[in-house]
């Protein structure tokens, strides 16, 4: 009998439904050889739940692991291998930690992308000579694999996911992006991106997420700031190419196609760009890396190119006056925070017009600066004479193997941890009441809403807080179950979002408001 081929997205829990399509499932399974296994089964545990039964000895498991899912990753680990499984785990957590996947008790590693590399690996497996640690280094944007949207059930996403460009030319301290993903942008090509754009909206998907490690990697603010000539002309470069593609996907993908993505604020000096994404791109949502609303605080994320203060308000302003709506990501517990100006961030979120905010507590991601630097810290904690980077203080080099502890992972130096939780919670509370919804769409650009519009934005509010209410990553699902309210109101946006013609998003550039026939 043939091997199966079954690829695992693990998660904390299974709610039958889910926002974004988990894009590596689908993509490794473009690039499974089929002629040696046939068609991969796909578990996407928060929709489906991994059930160890279906395994038999000889099929070959693929896991994708980040240190969020770690400890469920794990357990399927060990439970594939009960059964006499192959397991391979991939993903940014084996890439930055190979051997500790292999110490769970996987047989193989695969370190960076596996779009090249899976095919060698699955018959290396079927053999008998599958080795401990595959290297598929960065995979250049020309040769990477195009997803399997065939063996997706669009009926349990709400959004699906196209990538148009990897790595980042940023460096900030708390990110592990330009770490494994590197800081020279690789572009995807722009048939397949169209191809994928069109084949998703076959499907019925009426939204998508550009899923990028920074969809506007080349602005002209970016490029401005570059030092070195080499790096400054290659920019240059990639913004020409993102512009070419633009135009070719305003002209070869239906109009009725909406998008998402995650971008930094230094768009609004680029007019151009920022104009296209809205017109061509049919961009309608942005998350952007707020961070810190102070200088103390962004100098700490290694991000001083950010806006501050005020001007952060003005840049968010911008952007959704061009018909972006933005989720302003503000990080909770810096070493520089205080309670004070936690409680003025909660403020200027407020103040700042954003769609969504979403308030994460800080936590040092393996593989980061700061992490690096923090378990140095750690270990050399005893050290007479030793002078620390960061106040700040780490509780464990390995502390993602206990998911309890994510959210304290760093202890404050002046903030006690329940104070902390306590801000962060009255800033979630505050930013998503009923009251503060209804308030934002009778003034600026959710004003323009459409009435139907506004309730599709009330309903994606208090889904959002709901999922996500301690600000962790749109690919976890918290480890609680969700209550009613949540299962049906999820399931009652994926129904919305389909089908006709629906720009639930759809708010109007505030040019366009003056264009009278």
């Amino acid at each position: 009998m043939m091997s199966k081929v079954i690829l695992v997205n693990p998660a904390n829990a299974t709610v039958g439904y889910s926002v974004i399509t988990p894009r590596w499932l689908f993509v490794i399974a473009g690039a499974t050889p089929t002629n040696l296994v046939g068609d991969p089964i796909i578990i996407d545990v928060p929709v489906t739940p991994f059930e160890a039964e279906a395994v038999v000895p000889g099929d070959i498991v693929g896991i994708g692991i980040h240190s969020g899912n770690c400890r469920s990753a794990y357990q399927i680990i060990r439970e594939a291998k009960q059964r006499g499984a192959i397991v391979i785990a991939g993903g940014i957590h084996p890439t930055l930690f190979p051997e500790e996947p292999l110490e769970m008790g996987a047989d193989a590693v695969v370190k960076g992308g596996a779009d090249l590399i899976w095919s060698k690996v699955v018959e290396d497996a079927l053999r008998g000579r599958l080795q401990r640690v595959y290297d598929g280094g960065r995979v250049p944007g020309e040769l990477m694999a195009k997803a399997r949207w065939d063996l997706l059930d669009p009926k349990k996403y709400l959004i699906a996911s196209i990538q148009t460009v990897a790595g980042c030319p940023e460096n900030c301290s708390f990110c592990s992006v330009w770490v494994t993903d590197g800081r020279t942008p690789r572009m995807h090509l722009n048939e397949q991106i169209i191809e994928e754009a069109n084949e998703l909206h076959a499907m019925g998907f009426r939204y998508v997420f550009f899923a990028d490690d920074n969809f506007t990697p080349a602005t002209l603010a970016r490029i401005a700031r570059e030092k070195n000539r080499q790096t400054k002309a290659l920019l240059e470069s990639v913004r020409e190419e993102r512009l070419r593609l633009f135009d070719a996907y305003s002209r070869s993908v239906p109009n009725s196609l909406y998008a998402f993505t995650q971008m930094t604020a230094e768009v609004i000096g680029d007019d151009e760009y920022l104009q296209a994404m809205y017109d061509k791109m049919r961009l309608r949502g942005a998350l952007i890396g707020v961070e810190s609303f102070t200088e103390e605080g962004l100098k700490a994320a290694n991000k001083t190119w950010n806006p501050v203060g005020q001007k952060m308000v003005e840049a968010i302003q911008k952007i959704q006056d061009h018909g972006i709506f933005v989720m302003a990501s503000i990080i909770n517990g810096l070493e520089t925070d205080t309670l004070s100006t936690l409680r003025t961030m909660r403020e200027f979120a407020k103040a700042s017009g954003a769609a969504f905010v979403q308030f994460p507590l800080f936590s040092v991601y393996p593989g980061t600066k700061d992490y690096h630097e923090m378990v140095r810290d750690w270990k050399n904690r005893d050290v007479p004479d030793y002078k620390p980077k960061h106040s700040a203080k780490i509780v464990g080099d390995k502390f993602w193997l206990d998911y309890e502890h994510w959210d304290i992972a760093v202890k404050h130096p002046t903030i006690a941890v329940d104070d902390l939780k306590k801000e962060v919670h009255k800033s979630w509370r505050s930013f998503y009441s009923l009251r503060a919804i209804i308030k934002r769409t009778r003034k600026g650009p959710l004003g323009t809403l459409t009435p139907g519009g506004k309730v599709f934005y009330a309903a994606t509010c208090l889904v959002f807080q709901s999922l996500y209410p301690r600000g962790i990553a749109a690919d976890n699902v918290r480890n609680t179950k969700l209550g009613l309210f949540a299962r049906l109101a999820v399931r009652a946006l994926i129904v919305l979002s389909r089908g006709r013609r629906r720009d639930w998003f759809g708010i109007r550039p505030r040019h366009e408001e003056f264009n009278v026939a």
